[in-house]
This record gives C-alpha cells, sequence and structure tokens, in this order.
C-alpha cells in the first residue's frame, strides 16, 4: 500500500471505494490511476429497509431477524421517529442501477462526470456494483414494487438518492467536481464512501469548503488497511475524509469494538458498522442481487443515512447543529472523548432523534482562529479550513484524548494491556542490568506481536458470514 496516492502524468490521484471484496478474489473498483499500492477494493455490502410510513413493528415483520447492524443501532426504533424523508443524499460513486427492486422510486434524475459515466447517473458502472451498495445502505426498501419483500433495510428509507456517477474509473478532479454538482442539485447530504491516501488535493478542498458553505453535511471513509500495512501512514485518514470539515468514518464491528481491518487517527470523527455488511447489487453481479462485505465505505453510507434521520426530524437545523447533535450523541466506545480508533464515538440514530438539539453557528469539526475581538466568532469558511489545515492533528473543537500512559500510540483501546505483564518484583529477583535489559526486550517483542495481531484485517466474508461471539 502506497504512502501516498499516486499521481500519473497530468492527472490527479485515483481515488478507490474503500471497502473490501466479498469473495476470495479483491475485483475492486477500477480507478483511473489506480496502480499496485493504492487503497482497497470495492465493497457489495447491504441490508433491510423500511417502506415510506411503515413503523419499527412492520420493518421487523419484513425483514426477520435482520442484519446486525439494524439491530445494534436500534433502527427500528429510530424509524419510529424519522425515515429521512424529504432528505436528499448524494451519492458519489460508480452509478446506481435503478432497476434493482429495493431501490424503486428512491432515485432522482442525477448526472454523471466523465465519458464513462451515464449521463443521469443511473447505471452502475462499477465492476462491483459499488454505487448501487451504497444506494441500498442509505435507502433500500423492505417492500419492492411488486409488494414482495425484498431483503433489504435502508437507513433512511424515506430519503432520496442522487446518483452523481464518476463511472468506472475516477480522480480527484471528478470528485470535486462531483462535490460541487451534488450541492448545486440539492443534496443536503453527500455520501463518499472513496478516497485515497495522502493530503487532499486542492481541488476537493475548494469543492468540499463549497459546500459547507451551502449548509450541507458531508461524510467520507476513513479507509481500509490490510494486515500486511505495518508504515503508520498505511493506516492514516485517507482524503478526502481528511480534509477539516467532514465527518470521517472508521469502522466498528458487531461487539461495538475497533474493526481493525479501519484507518484510524486523530482526523477519525464517527464510527459505524464495517464488517459483514449484505447490500443489492445488480443481478448481472449476483443471481440473488445482494453481496456480503466488509469496509468503511459501508461505514460511510451508514452514517450517511442517519444524517438523513436527523435533517428530517430537524429540518431548521444547519449542517453544523446536525454535526454537533451526532458527535454529543455518539456512543464514546473508546477513551473518554475524542480518540483516534471511534472518533467521538461510534453513530447513535436513536439518541441523535431523541436528544434536544442545540443550534450552534460554525461546523464543530473546524479549527476556529483566535477571535480578533473578545467573544468575537470569525466563521469565514476559507480562514476556518485554512486553520485546520495548519494543525494535522487538529479538526474539531475537542481535541483527542491522549492514550494512556505507556501505551502504544497507534493501537486500539485494550491493546496496551496486553503487553504489560513484565513486573519489576521479577526483575528485582533475577537483578543485574544485564537482565533487566533482556526482559524489556522480551516485553517490548510480546507487545508488538499482540498489537500486531490485534490490528489485523478480517478475512474475506465467507458464505453465511462470520460467527461473532
Amino acid at each position: 500500500m502506497s504512502p501516498a496516492p499516486v499521481r500519473l502524468p497530468g492527472r490527479p490521484p485515483a481515488h478507490v471505494p474503500l471497502s473490501a471484496s466479498p469473495g476470495p478474489s479483491l475485483g475492486g473498483r477500477s480507478r483511473r490511476g489506480v496502480l499496485p499500492g493504492l487503497l482497497a477494493t470495492a465493497l457489495a455490502g447491504g441490508m433491510l429497509l423500511l417502506a415510506p410510513g411503515l413503523g419499527g413493528a412492520a420493518l421487523a415483520s419484513q425483514r426477520g431477524a435482520g442484519p446486525w447492524y439494524v439491530t445494534t443501532l436500534r433502527l427500528d426504533e429510530a424509524h419510529e421517529i424519522s425515515t429521512g424523508a424529504g432528505v436528499v443524499v448524494a451519492i458519489i460513486d460508480g452509478g446506481v442501477d435503478p432497476t434493482v427492486p429495493a431501490l424503486v422510486g428512491q432515485l432522482l434524475p442525477g448526472a454523471g462526470i466523465g465519458d464513462d459515466a451515464a449521463p443521469d447517473g443511473l447505471r452502475d458502472d462499477d465492476p462491483d456494483g459499488h454505487g448501487t451498495s451504497m444506494a441500498g445502505i442509505v435507502a433500500a426498501r423492505s417492500v419492492g414494487p411488486d409488494g414482495q419483500p425484498t431483503g433489504f433495510a435502508g437507513v433512511a428509507p424515506g430519503a432520496k438518492i442522487l446518483s452523481i456517477s464518476t463511472g468506472r474509473e475516477t480522480d480527484s478532479d471528478e470528485v470535486a467536481e462531483s462535490i460541487r454538482l451534488a450541492t448545486d442539485r440539492g443534496a443536503k447530504v453527500i455520501s463518499l464512501s472513496l478516497g485515497s491516501s495522502g493530503p487532499a488535493d486542492p481541488g476537493e478542498r475548494a469543492a468540499v469548503r463549497y459546500a459547507l458553505a451551502r449548509d450541507v453535511v458531508v461524510v467520507a471513509a476513513a479507509g481500509n488497511v490490510d494486515s500486511d500495512d505495518h508504515d503508520p501512514a498505511d493506516h492514516a485518514i485517507n482524503s478526502p475524509a481528511n480534509i477539516p470539515g467532514v465527518i470521517a468514518v472508521t469502522g466498528s464491528n458487531p461487539r461495538g469494538d475497533f474493526w481493525d481491518g479501519s484507518a484510524s487517527g486523530p482526523l477519525a470523527v464517527l464510527a459505524a458498522p464495517a464488517p459483514s455488511i449484505r447490500a443489492p447489487v445488480p443481478v448481472a453481479l449476483s443471481p440473488t442481487g445482494a453481496q456480503t462485505a466488509d469496509g468503511t465505505s459501508n461505514s460511510t453510507a451508514i452514517v450517511a443515512g442517519v444524517v438523513a434521520l436527523v435533517r428530517a426530524e430537524h429540518p431548521e437545523l444547519g449542517a453544523p447543529s446536525v454535526i454537533d447533535l451526532l458527535v454529543r450523541t455518539a456512543d464514546d466506545n473508546g477513551p473518554s472523548g475524542r480518540d483516534e480508533w471511534f472518533g467521538y464515538g461510534v453513530v447513535d440514530p436513536v439518541a441523535a432523534l431523541r436528544t434536544v438539539p442545540v443550534p450552534v453557528a460554525t461546523n464543530p469539526l473546524l479549527v476556529t482562529p483566535t477571535p480578533l475581538e473578545p467573544d468575537s466568532l470569525n466563521t469565514d469558511e476559507d480562514a476556518l479550513l485554512s486553520a485546520g489545515t495548519a494543525g494535522e492533528g487538529r479538526t474539531g473543537a475537542a481535541e483527542p484524548t491522549p492514550p494512556a500512559p505507556g501505551a502504544p500510540a497507534s493501537v486500539p483501546p485494550g491493546v496496551a494491556a496486553a503487553g504489560e505483564e513484565t513486573g519489576p518484583g521479577a526483575l528485582a529477583w533475577v537483578g543485574g542490568l544485564a537482565a533487566a535489559v533482556l526482559a524489556g526486550i522480551a516485553a517490548g517483542l510480546a507487545a508488538f506481536v499482540a498489537r500486531t495481531a490485534l490490528r489485523r484485517r478480517g478475512a474475506p466474508v465467507p458464505p453465511g458470514g462470520p460467527a461473532w461471539p
């Protein structure tokens, strides 16, 4: 995995979808300029959803037990409050297949960027159906046009999807253009389940600034890591998720722990379910019209759906207030406060919908420059983004909680304890400087082995899914 995006002559960094392949072969989305070493492959995740007007009980009867994240996020309860009705969510990806039953009636006329994209965005040109899967996670219906269960449950079934297609391949210029176009077309949420390593392109940063200034919530994937990614740079939050003001989404697993296939770092904002997510794909790719896969692509689409739920319930709230509500109500599963694995915590749609919001004027993920006058507040977007760029790790109103003394900075919560079994009493028995040095080396090696094992990415999802304890 390359520590920085590959730049081809005259072409910006390539971006790839941030989800693992559903089968033994990787088969990731082919992106313009993608060479061996760029981020991991495309997703085909998914889930069950609820048609407009159906409450939690009706949803449960349509889907049976349902996928694990539906239960974990208590979507039945959330849908009794909001289904995301009236909110437009832009999916910037390889296009969406309009013939998928779970998405019939959910898609608005979109747009295409580049010669390889459908002009209206309503054709999935990704070889893994990645865009269709992301749209399904956000807004799939549980009942198809024929009245039959679709087998999926979108997080925000009342929302509408605006597909901005970049075709089979894309680069940062197309992503930037897509962000601006989605904003101009009326999207109130932009979901970016793609990315590349290294800093964001200036054009992408400007496009994000454009969207934020127009009351749009931008959500992007933190990125995926592989078991052989030992360079700390490989584990860093990718672009465009690392742009100030963007909700950078990491992954969580069914136990509520940090998913070890996710990138992490001080720029993390929220976490959401990542592994073993089932989502719709074109039938040309799967006879069942569904595939299951892992990835922060899934997490990003889930958070985008939750944003839609909140925006529908509180249409009076501006984007900064919506973000503030989500970070204040997140389930703080890591160290107290903001941390580099969960950010502020795992997104909690029910808590966000039941908590009384507090209107704020400024995106809490932007660093506010020192006021020129006492009690004044500079809300200029350019100044805020410039300040956020100057400090690499400073992206919000609260700084990440530093790790406990002696704990490795890049290891998820709970890992540090594995390497703390050497005691000074034992050294006293052995005595001597040489023995102490040897014991220290042994303890360091043990901690390194434990850290590596716990950060290892899971294997491709087998048929039937993994057995989570």
